[in-house]
């Protein structure tokens, strides 16, 4: 299922029980890859979702704010009369207000359970350098990460790039497979296996080296190796 268009959901005239039908149905997506440990790209939906409702809830408490206090009913020979349109426009607001508010009621149990779900995976995933140097060569270097699901250890190459969003600086992390070994075939430890491996590589000269460590077997494309990246990269900013 593709990811939420807002904008519409929450448009003039919009069908509320079509788009509670529609949330109910993400939702019930994002809580499956959950109970399959694949915590992405269903936490950070549901993170964008969060964040998007609480800025509309925002911009409509206000406008709400500004309509019950300026629209209201003109003295007419000592007869209040209430416009057809000003009515219209409060209830569309308050329907708007009423599907914002179940909609983060329904994400908020989302939330938690994945931030459960990446808070046991960081607890549980270590990470060391191994290599004499600390700094990155131009920004780049290795690390491993155990695929326990798959008994392999892969090997990555990454560069730390620097871009501008909003008018911000900010850090990403851009990692490249260069190498998977079986387990069944690592006979000596992990650390001496990444040095000799960075020893015989030619893509950068004395290059810093991170080995991750762990028990876990979650998914790895979905769990495990974006938590990696984003813990090494945090690691690396410290």
């Amino acid at each position: 299922m593709t990811t939420l268009d807002l904008k519409k959901l929450t448009s003039c005239g919009s069908d509320w029980e079509s788009n509670q039908y529609k949330i109910l149905i993400k939702v019930k997506e994002w809580l499956s890859n959950f109970s399959k440990n694949k915590l992405f790209p269903s936490i950070e939906e549901a993170i964008q979702l969060n964040l998007a409702l609480e800025d509309l809830l925002r911009e409509n408490i206000e406008c709400k704010l500004w309509f019950d206090n300026e629209i209201k009913g003109r003295k007419v020979n000592e007869r209040v009369i209430v416009y057809e349109k000003a009515h219209q426009i409060g209830n569309q607001l308050d329907k708007l207000l009423n599907f914002i508010d179940w909609a983060l009621q329904l994400n908020r149990p989302v939330l938690d359970e994945g931030r459960i779900i990446k808070n046991f995976v960081e607890e549980n995933l270590s990470i060391k350098r191994i290599s004499r140097v600390e700094k990155n060569y131009h920004g780049k270097g290795y690390f491993s990460l155990p695929d326990n699901k798959n008994q392999v250890l892969n090997i990555y190459l990454y560069e730390i790039i620097w871009d501008w969003s909003h008018e911000n600086l900010y850090q990403r992390i851009n990692s490249r497979l260069v190498r998977s070994v079986p387990s069944q075939v690592i006979h000596n430890p992990v650390e001496e296996l990444i040095l000799n491996f960075i020893n015989f590589s030619q893509d950068l000269h004395e290059p810093v080296a991170y080995v991750f460590e762990t028990d876990l077997d979650f998914a790895y494309e979905e769990t495990m190796f974006p938590i990696a990246e984003e813990k090494l990269l945090k690691h690396l900013s410290s």
